[in-house]
């Protein structure tokens, strides 16, 4: 084989190897850890802040008049500060009386947000305003989801869902 020959194939290989070792790098750097924690819970976390949520981050339930859904979550914060929004992504909203569905959302026994959980628009995902979270800072959350029982007939939500994932975007 000739020198040229074998300088090229060094080159190539001497790039791959920069080039794996470079994404490799920045990949760790940007991923965000999800470890398993026991009953269900999930914990993520990324150069900045964390969120462990106690039974996952998932909600999906076929409700009833009267039904609620709890979920309690925490962010603590190891960086600088940072501003965020708790939202629900991946939402399905199948309930034609949109309206009965409400959420409260609390901040230890402080309540942020209550209001309507969501229009069956998708795009309406966002439960809570800007919230800043500063360095060393936790703070623990719970939202409450319910299905109201009003006096007027309910039977065409019969076997309807809500589903999505709760989800903490920063911004």
């Amino acid at each position: 084989m000739s020198s040229n020959k074998k300088t090229i194939i060094i080159s190539v290989i001497a790039i791959a190897i920069f080039v794996a070792v470079i994404s490799y790098a920045s990949y760790a750097f940007y991923t965000t850890t999800i470890e398993e924690k026991g009953a269900g819970g999930i914990s993520g976390s990324t150069a900045k802040f964390s969120t462990t949520f106690d039974d996952g981050e998932e909600i999906n339930k076929i409700m009833i008049p009267g039904d609620s859904i709890t979920k309690t979550f925490s962010i603590e914060n190891n960086g600088t500060d940072i501003s965020y929004r708790i939202v629900i992504n991946d939402l399905v909203n199948e309930f034609i009386s949109y309206q009965d569905i409400t959420y409260t959302l609390k901040e230890n026994d402080t309540i942020l947000e209550e209001n309507e959980i969501f229009p069956n628009d998708a795009n309406q995902n966002e439960l809570s305003e800007t919230r800043t979270l500063k360095n060393g800072e936790r703070k623990t959350y719970t939202i409450t989801i319910t299905y109201n029982n009003t006096e007027v007939d309910q039977r065409e939500d019969m076997g309807k869902t809500i589903s999505g994932k709760l989800f903490i975007k920063e911004l």
